[in-house]
């Protein structure tokens, strides 16, 4: 879906006590609020991590994660893997793309806080899916511009029924590849605050978007990442946006990197950050 596989499995033959692994790591270097001495980041904790208020958007979106996740429909998708190259089409359930493939609750309050937090004016998302994740964005910024891309066909007229019955009408979904549509979208934009790079877990194509993004952004925008410990491309491709020389700093969630260009402060600084109320989600 965009660039992103249904079923990661289709990527990367990474076994779930590997991930375990590596989460067991960031769970013991990570800082919770009373670890942090800088007060951004510190303030970043507190606003976007700690904040445990419950929004009505969030029982709305909740439910239709629900009825999908009740949902055994056959659907053909079509599945863009390895360098964007196009699989043949593949029957699976609704049900069990919304189980592996949507943002999981605990990430998409995340997104939805970080956004009424630094509320971005415009707004990309690369891997609409079945577009969880773009409603929570779309909530927490009623009058930003937002659009979102999704490779597959079917899975892109399925986010925008999910749009429909929610009542949404002004999220703009893009359905091609982001090697086919980033470049335009980027320039019609002009100018992007915030990014959600979700799809084609890959260390080059990771690159790739953050490189691209990056001529569009300001000292102000936050770019985030998903999945970037879920294989050694990934790490690589992580690091390597950490060391460039317009990132500020970083802050590493374990499954979400979030990447800041605020200047104000000479040095970079990269976090490990844990919620205090963590709960896992493999």
């Amino acid at each position: 879906m965009g660039n992103k596989s249904i079923d990661y499995t289709n990527l990367f033959i990474v076994s779930k006590t590997a991930i375990a692994k590596k989460f067991i790591r960031h769970y013991w270097r990570a800082k919770t609020r009373y670890g942090i001495h800088s007060p951004f980041v510190y303030d970043f904790v507190e606003s976007v991590l700690e904040d445990t208020r419950f929004y009505y958007a969030f029982e709305e979106i909740e439910a239709l994660r629900q009825m999908m996740l009740k949902n055994h429909t056959q659907i053909e998708v079509t599945d863009f893997g390895a360098g964007s190259h196009i699989h043949p089409p593949k029957r699976r359930r609704i049900s069990d793309i919304a189980r592996h493939s949507n943002t999981k609750p605990f990430f998409c309050r995340i997104l939805f806080r970080m956004i009424q937090k630094y509320k971005p004016k415009t707004i990309l998302e690369l891997g609409t899916s079945f577009g969880l994740a773009t409603l929570y964005m779309r909530f927490a910024a009623l009058n930003s511009s937002i659009i979102t891309v999704e490779g597959c066909p079917v899975i892109a007229h399925k986010a925008k029924q999910h749009f429909e019955l929610l009542q949404v009408s002004d999220i703009k979904l893009v359905n091609g590849t982001f090697d086919q549509v980033l470049p335009a979208l980027l320039e019609d934009i002009k100018q992007l605050d915030f990014a959600f790079i979700d799809g084609n877990h890959q260390e080059a194509a990771t690159i790739q978007y953050f490189e691209q993004c990056l001529s569009y952004t300001n000292t102000a925008s936050v770019l985030v990442f998903d999945d970037i410990h879920w294989s050694d491309g990934m790490e690589r491709a992580w690091q390597t946006i950490q060391q460039h020389p317009k990132v500020a700093r970083t802050i590493d969630l374990f499954f979400f990197g979030v990447v800041f260009f605020d200047n104000s402060t000479p040095k970079k600084t990269h976090f490990q950050l844990i919620p205090s109320a963590w709960r896992p989600f493999f």
